[in-house]
């Protein structure tokens, strides 16, 4: 066991807490190793007139012959001819998602491909000028996508819509679209939602329970350092970070397709659990981090490296590399655990480490098991404390040089997110307290376990109680509940970080221990991969509890 409230964190706390609260935008993802099985064949996407923000959605390239037989050897291709004949992947192959899961879970594959869970097939290519280093000016990716949705509904769907999110104001990018195919016929899809989303239209309706493979190709320019957001799709201090980097398909729901447009503060992803393989090549050696699992890395004759990565049943794919990236390890449970850092931060690497392999350890036993045989954690240049993303987390490496206070509590908050974001999903632009108050005042249960029970009420005062009183103090106080962009971003530091997690603390308090932490594990077994409403997590704690819910979300969540 170690202190972690020093004096000095105890000051650095009273500095920074009202400040950083408001950035800890989460997210997450996973790695590594052991070349065990052959990849799908990789084509180099070739560069084309694409459909981009400044054009008319009718500007789509000229219609392929889907009749057109693929090539006997490998002569340069044009994006039509590739799309047209479309490397033959096999969606029903499950065995390779299996291989990003810990044994005792490859069953969960199989269940999330029969509730209908989209399978993506990715190819990526990195490059910059062969002549210079990675500069911030420099990064560009090109890609394929090919895509498996199934009609999850219960109505018939004559359209597809997919997010772009590179084309988001807190992302300061731009990705644009070329040909769209779909079930070996090509489409003319349109820009919607300011360029963030595009419209792919189906030839015939979409029964309930009736798939489409859907193939585009797509390219985009990587910033420098954002101009706002929380630098999260930047190639940046010898980093790139690559949140959001490929066209995901949007969430259907109660209001149909969800596309609309974020602030550039909170978090911006929505989106369902689906499986990922993942082709990633880069023009020269790079460590890199990545949602799921390494299945193989290997050289080209070029110079370049091509890795093939896949995931279990993930929300969301991550990317982030460097060059330099130092790596070390440890197995928790079964999962390997690595941390990613720049070399000279090589103690901070340590401590990343070591707080994220005790967060997993305590949320295991705590909330469920995480399921997956790799977690990562990265040390990049975020503006926010850390970013959650499924398999892999980021914390800003400006803490790397700090010993315990916000760099742990920010480490095992990200962490606590591979629960609540990650396997249980919720509407994080709408309803972003579902996920970050409750991680949040997870984050205590982390404390709890490594430091005490007394030290921990510091984190009471520190980072929910303290910071909710000051701007209750200012005229600031507010209901929890509400759409990221209700708050100021200020407001939603406070409100959601440390106002939110004073509901679940008044829960715990109500029905102890024993029943809160069934409460937590029953709504984490029943919505694992699913997304949750608040309604979900309240019928949850009624029926374990048997109290109603309804004066502490009065009181805590509701004025």
């Amino acid at each position: 066991m170690h202190n972690p409230f020093s004096k000095s964190v105890k000051a650095l706390l009273l500095i920074i807490i009202v400040f950083s609260l408001g950035m800890l935008a989460c997210t997450l993802v996973a790695n590594v190793s052991e070349p065990t099985a052959t990849p799908a064949p990789t084509r180099q996407p070739s560069p084309t007139p694409l459909l981009s923000p400044t054009t008319s959605p009718t500007s789509v390239l000229p219609t392929p012959s889907p009749s057109s037989p693929p090539p006997a050897t490998n002569p340069p291709v044009t994006v039509e001819a590739d799309l047209a004949a479309p490397v033959a992947f096999d969606f029903a192959d499950l065995a390779p998602y299996r291989q990003a899961m810990l044994p005792e879970f490859a069953a969960d594959v199989e269940s999330v491909a029969a509730a209908g869970a989209s399978r993506y097939y990715l190819e990526v290519e990195l490059e910059w000028p062969k002549d210079r280093p990675l500069s911030e000016e420099s990064l560009h990716l090109k890609g394929l996508e090919q895509v498996r949705y199934t009609n999850t509904e219960n109505v018939p769907l004559s359209e597809v819509y997919f997010r772009l999110y590179p084309n988001l104001p807190g992302y300061d990018g731009k990705m644009s679209i070329g040909t769209v195919v779909v079930d070996g016929q090509p489409v003319r899809p349109e820009l919607k939602a300011k360029n963030s989303a595009l419209r792919i239209p189906l030839r015939q309706p979409l029964r309930p329970g009736a798939a489409a493979d859907i193939t585009l190709s797509f390219q985009a320019d990587v910033p420098g350092q954002t101009q706002q957001g929380y630098n999260i799709f930047s190639a940046s201090e010898n980093t790139i970070a690559l949140a959001g980097f490929y066209p995901a398909i949007a969430v259907y729901d109660e209001t149909g397709w969800n596309i609309e447009i974020p602030p550039s503060y909170g978090d911006a992803t929505y989106l369902d659990t689906s499986l990922y393989q993942v082709e990633l090549t880069t023009p020269q050696p790079l460590v890199v981090a990545a949602s799921g699992s390494l299945l193989q890395n290997r050289s080209n004759s070029d110079g370049s490296q091509t890795l093939s990565l896949v995931s279990g049943p993930m929300r969301d794919f991550y990317i982030v590399a460097r060059a330099d990236f130092a790596v070390i390890s440890q197995t928790v449970e079964g999962t390997v655990v690595n941390s990613y850092y720049p070399p000279e931060m090589a103690e901070g690497g340590k401590l990343a480490l070591r707080y994220a392999a005790d967060s997993l350890r305590v949320f295991n036993e705590r909330f469920g098991r995480y399921p997956y045989a790799e977690f990562d954690v990265a040390a990049t240049p975020t503006r926010a404390g850390g970013v959650e993303y499924p398999g892999v987390v980021v914390v800003s490496q400006w803490m790397y040089d700090d010993t315990g206070g916000f760099f742990e509590h920010a480490t095992a908050h990200e962490v606590a997110h591979q629960w609540w974001y990650s396997m249980v999903g919720n509407d994080q632009v709408d309803t972003p307290w579902l996920d970050e108050s409750l991680t949040n005042y997870s984050t205590l249960i982390y404390w709890e376990a490594i430091a005490g029970a007394e030290p921990a009420k510091e984190i009471v005062r520190a980072f929910f109680s303290g910071p909710y009183e000051q701007a209750k103090s200012q005229g600031l106080d507010r209901a929890v509940m509400g759409p990221v962009a209700d708050f100021s971003e200020g407001q939603y530091g406070a409100i959601v970080y440390g106002k939110g997690p004073l509901f679940f603390n008044a829960l715990r308090q109500e029905v102890g221990d024993e029943t809160y932490f069934k409460i937590m594990q029953t709504y984490f077994a029943e919505h694992k991969y699913k997304i949750a409403q608040p309604d979900d997590l309240f019928a949850v704690i009624e029926q374990v509890s048997g109290r109603g819910v309804e004066p502490l979300v009065e009181t805590w969540l509701q004025k």
